[in-house]
């Protein structure tokens, strides 16, 4: 179901604990990796919004190759009123980040301009700030800079993003009128596909959303749902993901339920709860413990 990854482009809590780091390093340093995770090289930080701990942007700049790395904050999605406070780069500067610059227009003609291109092309990691995810789609979608953005992971770049920052990473938009109506069975807009064959959601537990992938995945059955709660982070690295946070990270399974369908007459489990430390394999569709 998660086929090629390439595709042309459309319209004070980790710190703590050593054994995550033991666990993720096979990952990292690619010994552990299973031959379909080849056009895969590069590592997702799937954050489910809310407040983050700092060891989380630790491991975004373990990941990159180092705080001393070159790095770009797109943070499209926030209100223009808050883009221009220009508070959104204090955090990693805080945390040590020595090379940060920051890419963002609102105008897509403008989105591939040289200047925008070399700064990703140099990057060996990108942050994608919360907000509205149309706004990233209606701006960078079908442009240079989602060339670039795969470019980067193809490269073993590091792309992290929160809340609107982490839906963009998926193949289609989920928010706005179609999550208000699910009844009306509304298409749902292109995403990004950083993680091809996914439909990311957030804030799932904190806001109560645990079921709003169902009917999406009911209309798009050949996606695999990842929803994310608050402080909590998917970290994908290759093609399997373990959870970081205090919270959950709940996985849909079309083909799962289709299984629980024939042996049990209907879906009594539609979806998996994950917790800090777990994992699963996004090609084999599989908890990993």
């Amino acid at each position: 179901m998660l086929g090629k990854f390439w595709r042309e482009p459309k319209l004070s809590h980790l710190a703590g604990k050593a054994w995550f780091f033991l666990a993720l390093l096979p990952f990292i340093l690619g010994e552990a990796r299973a031959q379909s995770d080849a056009d895969f090289p590069g590592h997702l930080i799937i954050v489910g919004g809310g407040s983050m701990d700092d060891s989380l942007f630790h491991q975004f700049g373990h990941l990159a190759g180092g705080k001393d790395k070159p790095m770009v904050i797109i943070p499209t999605a926030m209100s223009d009123e808050a883009i221009a406070e220009n508070t959104f780069r204090a955090r990693f500067e805080r945390l040590g980040f020595s090379r940060i610059q920051v890419l963002h227009t609102r105008n897509r003609l403008k989105a591939g301009e040289p200047a925008h291109v070399a700064m990703l092309r140099e990057a060996s990691g990108v942050y994608f700030s919360g907000g509205q995810q149309s706004r990233l789609a209606d701006a960078y979608l079908g442009t240079a800079v989602e060339t670039e953005l795969k470019a980067l992971l193809l490269r073993g770049g590091v792309i992290m993003g929160t809340s609107a920052g982490a839906t963009i990473m998926g193949s289609l938009l989920i928010g706005g009128e179609a999550r208000a109506y699910p009844n009306l069975n509304m298409p749902y807009p292109p995403a990004l596909n950083l993680l091809d064959g996914t439909v990311l959601d957030q804030h799932v537990l904190k806001r109560n959303r645990q079921f709003d992938l169902i009917p999406v995945l009911e209309a798009y059955p050949q996606y695999l749902g990842i929803a994310i709660d608050e402080g909590t982070a998917a970290v994908v690295t290759g093609r399997q993901f373990r959870v970081w946070g205090p919270s959950y990270v709940l996985v849909y399974d079309p083909e799962d339920w289709q299984r629980q369908r024939k042996e049990y007459g209907r879906v009594h489990r539609p979806f998996h709860m994950l917790a800090d430390g777990q994992g699963y394999d996004l090609v084999r569709r599989k908890v990993l413990r």
